[in-house]
Parts: structure tokens; C-alpha cells; sequence
């Protein structure tokens, strides 16, 4: 089960600002204007037991060449944390040299940043790299500054996989490799890194920005390259749905066939760093050089969908959580909130300067030269021109680009087709183990109701594997909860912010421009749960393969094995359809349903959550996951926890068939007076409200986002 069910998680919370000249003009006094901003933010990091040595704190700028002594777009500088070893050190940096080299990029020299150890810590002065500038040649290929970062952005990559070949985990890391910004931090109190880095006290650093964070770790472990800054971003919150986003992100790298790693770091990053590491992956891979649209479809704001988030909601899911996130190029700077507003972002500006701060007080300004001060609201962003001086609140779809663009979704509403009669079942109650108390003290007020019903706090019941009652399968996973920082939602207080719409059908490859334009065809759905009708017309689709109008073909697989063949039986239905949904993706079939309607006595049901697992992992290994939706239409599932879980764990949509049955066709009391399409309606609505219930004590509030996250802990299963 580890492999189907195994996830990590680490997430952590700052606070972060950036000051910027309007002028264009680079100077000394900028830099100490941030150093001294980020002094005032030590509140929001921590220390260890020795007291000095912080979570982290760091400074983004532009790299200071006269400091240096080299001329500006000539050369890119790559700082870098390497092993303090000397023959260790020497090992690493001539797999770098060897792997750079390999792009026609060449290393002109090494510097040694000079540093003042005594400013440090115990905790942090142990684990201290050797801290290195290397000089980059830019090769006269790269026309523009663009093309040199990305093919830094490349060799960089290489280097990650041919480090770990070397043995090198996690000793070396680039702090930051531009042609136009660099990064200094540590494990440093925020005054302290100043006193530490000399390059800091040298007035020949001049620069038009300083983007600067003071990190609190909260989940994670603290080392000198979990400091923030990042190479793109600087990031004050968590994001709650990064287990959602990593999985997602691992199945676009085995569609694009690259080497592990290769878009997101899999082990030792925080939520904050694979956040960077998408972003860095989608200006560069993906066309879309410009952060702040990047940011914008990361980070979208609430509401109905317009056409450019919709577009784009159909190849990215939401990065979602209380974030505050700053980021820079070196062309421009910016910041972005979240589409719940949960951190504070305050900004002001004068005839020459810019400031931006989550806290209040870190800069010393004249009120009289301010002209114009505010805060960032909810799902907005801001970005200036450093060359320019332009400051823009715009939403990205606003922008000269995007404003006159045609965004075409390409999504279908699902049609419904009539159930007849014969295709009730509600004599499988007995296989699919409803017992009368759930019946009479969930599903029925359920129905008649449209909410959960009110119970004691807590659950007295045995553990699953505990009991020597027959137990669900679902029995044996309990949901893991928002901790320390990153907050639960209020999902009925927050209704504004909350979407469950899911897309049925092929997900593009946000990485392969060719599925973008035009993009598959898809069904909306506002719920990722099917009524029976909706259920009835996928299933006749299984007969006219492909809809011609819709380019969708749907696939069936039947969750059940032959008892008589017990365990062996059991285990080979798991592998073949894991086969067949690997040859029905290939076959260019985009939705998968797997059914138990067809169980009985002597073919009982598979568990739909370990069926889904084999499906899906099966879909992952091959690369073929973003090809298809699995529905899962399982007569097992009537409770909001089996919802969450079957979502959580890869379904993009489900139908509770027996469920839905017994509430439209029973003859209980309580529903003799309500029609049947609305008891239909009334399950589905409290399934729903359970599932965003559960959805909120994560801090999540897309379902997209909750899909794959696998926020779950597994007991008493081997």
C-alpha cells in the first residue's frame, strides 16, 4: 500500500517585502533601505536553542557588477552553497564545469564570497557551506537576456540529476543563477545578514530593488538552503494544497518522459521551494515568460470563472493557501495574494521609490512624499517595470496581451440520459454492507434533509483493523488536518471562495503548447458528483466511440473478481485494470468509469479506493495519467469521508449509484412527500457540503487542488 498511498509533506510561513527604484537608477542606499526593512521583520522568524541562529532571512537585488568588476549582459553569476570539503568541493564543482560546458556555457571564474562567521550561530556555523560566486560567459548564441537564463535554466537542471548520480544530495544548490539577480541568505537572525555577507557593507553594491524575507519555519526542518528568498520568489504563508500540486506535477513529468526531479523537486523541498520550482519551470518551459500572468494562474483569484482563468484552469490547478507571494526577474518585481487574502500586503509610493511589506512600519518614509498608499486585496497582484517605473494593478487578463484575446475553454455542460426501472438494485444492500442504522440515521435524513445530521464529537468505534466487525475499506483512512499556521477555512463563512467544478475528459500538459492550442475538448461539471442520469449518459457512450462533438470515449472496467478464485483472483483484477486503463489511454480513450453494479454473491465488489490506487498508478507509471478522469461508480460509497477519500486519492468524479437509488426509490416515512428527483438532489447537495467541510480543515478550497492530494493516514494497513 505504500507505494499507492505514501505522500510527505512540508510547508512553511514568513514575512516578506520588497522597496524598488521608479527611478531605473541603482544605488547603495536601496540595498540598505531593504537590509534595514528586513531587520524589522525578526519578529516573524524564529532562533534555535543558542538563540542566534535563525530559520532565515535573504536579499534578492540586481548583481552588483561594478562590485564584481564585470560589464552588465556579459557575463551571469551562480551562487552557490557547496560542500565546505575541499576534495568534496572540488568533485562538485567539476561536475558543474563539465555539465555547463556541455551547453557552450563557460565558467570564468570562482570567487569566494567573503563572509564574517562570528555574526553566526552553533546550529548555524555546523552546518555552513562553502558559499561561492561562479561567472558565467554568456555564449554568443543567446541573443537576448531571456535565452541565456533559460539555457542556465537547463544546464541547471542537468546538473541536479548528474549531481545525484555523483552522490551529491542536497550539498550542492544554487542559491541563485541569473544574468540579472543574485541571492544572498542564511541561517541568519534578519539583522545579522548584513553583518555577515561584507559584499552587503560595500558601497559599490548598487542595485534598483531589494526584495527581502525573514523565514518561520513551521513544518519543516531548518537549513541554509530552505532560506528564502528563492531564484524567482519570496513566499509569506503555506500552500495548503501542495501534496495536490506535487502529485499533479509528478504525473506532467512522466508525460513529458523526463528524468525524475526534473519539474519539482520529489524529496527535501519545502511547500515554498517546489512553489518556485513551478514557477521557474513554467517560465521557461511552457512560453509564458511574464511572472505575473504566471503568478495569476498559479494563485487565481475567487469567482466565476472568466474566459482567461477557465482557459488556463483546464492545465493548471490552483496553487491554494494563505500566501503572499513577492517575486522578480530583474525586468520586473511584483507581488500576488491569494484568492482568500488571509496575509496582509501593504504598499506605498513616491515620486522615486516603491515600497511593498507584509508588515506595517518597516520603512521610514515622510508621509508628505507619499502619493499613494494601500493594500493588496484578495486574488490581486502588483507589478512594476523596473526600467520603467510603471506600476500596474491590473488582473493579468487585463494586459496589453491578454485583453482582446479569445480564451476558448472548449467545455461541454453533461447531458443525462433517462434510467429505466430495470437498472435499480437496491437488493445489493447486503453486498455493499448498508446496515439499517446507517440507512435510518444517515442516508435517509440525508435525503429528506440535504445536510449531514448531527452526531457526538468524536468516534467511540474500534479501529478498522482492530474490530471483529466487516469494516470498510475506507475505514482504515483518517483525514490529516490544517496545523500550526496554515489555517482551516470557515467553508460556509467562505462559500465565496470555495469551487467544486471539475473538468471531465483529457487534461492538457500545460508543458506541450500543441494541447493548449486548441485545447481537448472536456465536460464542466459544477460537482464532482454524478447523478444516476449523468452517470447513464457516460455509459452510453461506451456505444458511439468517440463523440464526435465532444472528441470524448469513454471506457468501462468492472470492480469485481470471482470469490472462488479468492486472494490470486482478487489481486489479478487489480493488475489487468491497471493494463486496460494503460491500453484504453492509448487507444485515445479520455474517461474511465469503473463500476461494481455488475458484483454479486459470486463475484463480489473490489474496494473502490484500492481499485481507483491500481488504476491511477498504473496511468502515473506510464506516463498516460493526464490522458484520462477516472469516475468511479461504486455502489459502496454513501458517506461524505469515502467521497473525500476517493477525490483525494485520484477520482476526478463520482456517483454513489446505490446510494442515489435507495434515496430516490425508497419507501420510507420521512420521504413519501418528496419527489424523487429531488431526493436525488438533496443527497447529492449534503455529499457536497461534507466534502468542502472536509476540504476546509485542510485550508483547501478547489477540489481541483484536493484531487490527488492524498491528505490522508493510513492504520492498520500493511
Amino acid at each position: 500500500m505504500k507505494s499507492f498511498f505514501g505522500r510527505q509533506e512540508e510547508s512553511s510561513s514568513c514575512g516578506v517585502g520588497f522597496i524598488a527604484s521608479r527611478l531605473n537608477t541603482p544605488s547603495y542606499d536601496i540595498l540598505e533601505q531593504g537590509l534595514q526593512a528586513l531587520s524589522c521583520m525578526e519578529h516573524r522568524g524564529a532562533c534555535a536553542f543558542d538563540g542566534i541562529s535563525g530559520d532565515g532571512a535573504g536579499i534578492m537585488t540586481d548583481i552588483p557588477f561594478k562590485l564584481l568588476g564585470y560589464e552588465k549582459h556579459k557575463v551571469a553569476v551562480a551562487s552557490i552553497f557547496s560542500p565546505r570539503q575541499s576534495s568534496r568541493r572540488r568533485q562538485a564543482l567539476k561536475v558543474f564545469e563539465d555539465t555547463f560546458q556541455f551547453f557552450g556555457l563557460q565558467v570564468l571564474s570562482y570567487r569566494e564570497v567573503p563572509i564574517n562567521p562570528e555574526v553566526l550561530g552553533t546550529l548555524a556555523d555546523e552546518n555552513l557551506p562553502a558559499i561561492l560566486h561562479a561567472v558565467i560567459e554568456r555564449p554568443q548564441h543567446c541573443s537576448t537576456g531571456f535565452s541565456f537564463d533559460r539555457l542556465l535554466y537547463e544546464a541547471r537542471q542537468l546538473l541536479r540529476t548528474k549531481m545525484r548520480e555523483q552522490g551529491f544530495v542536497r550539498e550542492f544548490f544554487f542559491t541563485s543563477l541569473s544574468s540579472k539577480t543574485i541571492i544572498y541568505k542564511g541561517m541568519l537572525r534578519s539583522a545579522d545578514l548584513g553583518k555577515f555577507y561584507l559584499d552587503l557593507q560595500n558601497p559599490d553594491y548598487r542595485t534598483r530593488f531589494t526584495l527581502f524575507h525573514r523565514r518561520f519555519s513551521t513544518n519543516t526542518r531548518t537549513s541554509w538552503d530552505k532560506a528564502q528568498p528563492f531564484r524567482v520568489i519570496g513566499h509569506n504563508g503555506e500552500i495548503n494544497t501542495i501534496a495536490g500540486n506535487r502529485s499533479w506535477a509528478y504525473s506532467r513529468e512522466k508525460n513529458l518522459g523526463v528524468r525524475r526531479d526534473e519539474l519539482l523537486t520529489h524529496e527535501g523541498l519545502s511547500d515554498s521551494g517546489n512553489l518556485n520550482e513551478m514557477v521557474e519551470a513554467l517560465r521557461f518551459r511552457s512560453s509564458m515568460p511574464d511572472l505575473e500572468d504566471i503568478l495569476a494562474l498559479m494563485v487565481p483569484p475567487f469567482g466565476k470563472a472568466t474566459p482567461f482563468y477557465e482557459f488556463w484552469s483546464r492545465a493548471m490547478e490552483p496553487w491554494d493557501g494563505p500566501a503572499f507571494i513577492t517575486f522578480s526577474d530583474g525586468r520586473t518585481i511584483g507581488a500576488r495574494l491569494d484568492r482568500n487574502g488571509f496575509r496582509p500586503c501593504r504598499w506605498s509610493y513616491t515620486p522615486t521609490t516603491f515600497y511593498l511589506s507584509s508588515e506595517a512600519g518597516t520603512f521610514s518614509i515622510e508621509e508628505r512624499d507619499i502619493k499613494e498608499k494601500g493594500t493588496l486585496r484578495a486574488g490581486t497582484g502588483i507589478m512594476m517595470d523596473l526600467g520603467s517605473g510603471a506600476i500596474f494593478f491590473r488582473d493579468p487578463r487585463e494586459s496589453v496581451h491578454h485583453w482582446d484575446v479569445k480564451f476558448d475553454s472548449r467545455l461541454w455542460t453533461l447531458p443525462t440520459s433517462p434510467v429505466s426501472s430495470h437498472d435499480h438494485h437496491l437488493e445489493k444492500q447486503k453486498l455493499f454492507l448498508y446496515s439499517k442504522e446507517e440507512i435510518d440515521k444517515i442516508l435517509i435524513p440525508m435525503t429528506a434533509t440535504g445536510k449531514e445530521p448531527i452526531g457526538s464529537m468524536g468516534d467511540t468505534a474500534s479501529l478498522a483493523v482492530l474490530s471483529t466487525l466487516p469494516r470498510s475499506f475506507f475505514d482504515f483512512f483518517y483525514h490529516d488536518f490544517a496545523q500550526v499556521t496554515n489555517p482551516p477555512l470557515d467553508f460556509l463563512r467562505e462559500e465565496i471562495v470555495t469551487d467544486l467544478s471539475v473538468y471531465l475528459g483529457r487534461k492538457p500538459n500545460i508543458f506541450k503548447p500543441k494541447q493548449l492550442i486548441p485545447l481537448p475538448p472536456a465536460y464542466r461539471l459544477d460537482s464532482p458528483i454524478l447523478n444516476l442520469e449523468q452517470l447513464a449518459y457516460l455509459r452510453t457512450q461506451m456505444r458511439h466511440r468517440p463523440d464526435m462533438e465532444t472528441r470524448t470515449a469513454t471506457l468501462e472496467i468492472d470492480m469485481s473478481f470471482p470469490r472462488e478464485f479468492g486472494e490470486i483472483g482478487f489481486r489479478q483484477c487489480l493488475e489487468r485494470a491497471g493494463r486496460l486503463a494503460v491500453e484504453a489511454a492509448k487507444n485515445h480513450y479520455n474517461i474511465l468509469i469503473l463500476s461494481d453494479r455488475r458484483a454479486n454473491h459470486k463475484n463480489p465488489p473490489i474496494p473502490s479506493l484500492l481499485m481507483l490506487r491500481s488504476v491511477v498508478e498504473a496511468l502515473n507509471k506510464s506516463g498516460n495519467r493526464l490522458k484520462m478522469s477516472v469516475v468511479v461508480d461504486s455502489g459502496e460509497v454513501r458517506t461524505t469521508h469515502q467521497v473525500a477519500a476517493l477525490i483525494g486519492f485520484g477520482a476526478t468524479a463520482i456517483c454513489p449509484w446505490l446510494a442515489l437509488q435507495l434515496a430516490g426509490y425508497s419507501k420510507h416515512s420521512k420521504l413519501a412527500k418528496i419527489s424523487c428527483d429531488e431526493r436525488q438532489a438533496n443527497l447529492i447537495h449534503s455529499l457536497e457540503q461534507g466534502l468542502l467541510k472536509i476540504m476546509s480543515k485542510s485550508g483547501i478550497a478547489v477540489v481541483r487542488s484536493y484531487q490527488s492530494s492524498k491528505l490522508f493516514t493510513a492504520l492498520g494497513l500493511g
